[in-house]
């Protein structure tokens, strides 16, 4: 399973992650086919590929926020271990009476669950301007 969370564009009809530094954007892939596109080596990442590009040249830009429902609570899924658990974190306090979870940082309670346990949903956060309430994918 390969887990999406972060800052996302579209641009001609493809997904790409979007990265950001003093104000310039890129879209990143793993594709080496895309130098066409303008894509190039990114440094000191190596099978990574970077090409900037304008705001105004994109078709969308969103933000993606895996989560899920687990024993009826909503966890925010910060990322998954190398042995294939999602790590699910929440602030909600009642948790920890019906979920063995643990303490993570203030307020909050982390757990590790088999990722064929839950259900991930990915909510999409419009940025950069781009308009639409958030969805649900």
């Amino acid at each position: 399973m390969k887990l999406r969370k972060g800052r996302f564009a579209k641009w001609k009809g493809d997904d790409y992650e979007l990265a950001s530094y003093q104000r310039t954007y890129y879209l990143t892939t793993d594709d080496p086919s895309l130098s066409s596109e303008g894509f190039h080596p990114q440094e000191g990442r190596p099978g990574r590929y970077i090409r900037e590009v304008s705001v105004k040249d994109l078709e969308d830009a969103y933000e993606i926020i895996p989560y899920t429902i687990y024993k009826s609570h909503r966890f925010t899924i910060e990322g998954e271990t190398k042995d294939g658990k999602l790590v699910l974190v929440t602030s909600d306090p009642y948790v920890r009476s019906k979920v063995d979870v643990k303490p993570y940082g203030r307020h909050e309670f982390i757990i590790e669950v088999p990722a064929a346990e839950v259900d991930v949903t990915e909510e999409r956060r419009r940025i950069l301007g781009f308009s639409g309430s958030p969805s649900i994918y």
